[in-house]
């Protein structure tokens, strides 16, 4: 496929506004696929945004942009929509979608997990909806296996790519990590702090924790609709034993993932976090729930722990355990950078992209 000109939807790609995989993963395509041209569209909400009159406006006001765009704008080659099945993004964006179909335009949905993907059955009348959203062949990204099962099953798809999420590693690669034998260990979650992500389940493992003595410092970085109930509970519990970062990126981001050494994600639904693969990359060991694709990547013992039973308990009994045996923990590290850099090659990516993109 020769040069093209693609329109990318995604939130904000600040991260100032907006902590997302999507985010991550198409600012990195981007930044990477120098065989296209991106125009980036802002379809999201941004974090700590309240859902009001105002952002009723928003949305309003991002519909009537969409249509300008598609319609008026010749020269889009392709149209990459990126999608979740979740309940706002399909309320949101299928209409988005439906309106380029009509349009005529060439498009491609990657799909990003949410709730309606292997989690959940969506209703009547969403189902007839997605059903419109997936019509005529048209090319479909999932991140798994499961998922391309899923969703083909669901919507009887027989045009469904799966093309797992990656991360650039030029940082990571430049990194060797040595786990500490005697000091206290440090904990990482990143990302949107909400229950969603399991945010309860890993206060009551580090309550448990804190009453059993069990030594650690644990950090926080991201934000999100329960960042400040969460992060003030932590702060009683923990004292200094508990750091919050807010958003991080860059230098920042990259020594937060130098400093720790167990990546907590304990999330009710998931498709692959992108924080999942880069922490990962740096060698954390991930403590985390097996939904979404995640199950595909994190193997318990090998590199590193799924926490599916009981998480609030599982997770405790984890961090213990690698309080007590760090010889583990450093081949789980090691297992796991490895893991990731054997498996989510980003020059890889960008060819099977374009491959997808050759194909629509």
């Amino acid at each position: 496929m020769s040069e093209s000109r693609i329109l990318i939807t995604a939130p904000s790609l600040d991260t100032k506004y907006n902590v997302s995989g999507i985010s991550s993963l198409t600012n990195f395509i981007i930044n990477n696929n120098s065989s296209h041209v991106y125009e980036h569209f802002e379809l999201g909400k941004r974090d700590n945004e309240k859902r009001n009159a105002g952002w009723l406006i928003k949305i309003i006001k991002t519909t009537f942009s969409w249509m300008v765009v598609i319609a008026a704008k010749k020269k889009i080659t392709l149209v990459h929509f990126n999608f979740a099945l979740s309940k706002p993004s399909i309320i949101r964006d299928a209409p988005l979608v439906l309106f380029a179909k009509l349009c005529k335009k060439k498009m491609i949905i990657h799909v990003h997990g949410g709730d309606y993907l292997t989690n959940t059955k969506p209703p009547g009348w969403m189902k007839f909806i997605l059903k419109k959203v997936f019509s005529n062949n048209i090319p479909v990204i999932v991140l798994s296996p499961v998922e391309q099962q899923a969703i083909t099953a669901e919507y009887n798809l027989k045009n469904v790519k799966v093309l797992p999420n990656c991360v650039d590693l030029n940082d990571a690669k430049m990194f060797n990590r040595t786990v500490n034998k005697q000091e206290v260990l440090n904990i990482l979650f990143i990302g949107r702090i909400t229950k969603s992500k399991g945010i309860e389940y890993i206060y009551q493992a580090l309550s448990s924790l804190k009453k059993r003595e069990v030594p650690f410092k644990f950090y926080i970085a991201g934000a999100g609709p329960d960042e400040k109930a969460y992060v003030e509970k932590f702060e009683a519990l923990l004292g200094k034993d508990f750091e919050f970062k807010g958003v991080v990126a860059g230098v920042s981001k990259i020594n937060l993932f130098k400093t720790c050494e167990i990546f907590l994600l304990p999330s009710l639904f998931e498709g692959l976090p992108m924080s999942l693969l880069e922490s990962m990359s740096f060698g954390l060991v991930p403590v985390v729930t097996g939904v979404g694709s995640i199950k595909y990547v994190v193997k318990t013992g090998e590199n590193g722990i799924l926490v599916d039973r009981n998480p609030a308990e599982d997770i405790d009994l984890a961090i213990e355990k690698f309080v007590n045996d760090r010889m583990l923990l450093e081949q789980l590290s090691i297992n796991a950078r490895d893991y990731i850099f054997k498996n989510y090659n980003p020059e890889e990516y960008l060819i099977e992209l374009n491959k997808i993109y050759e194909a629509a």
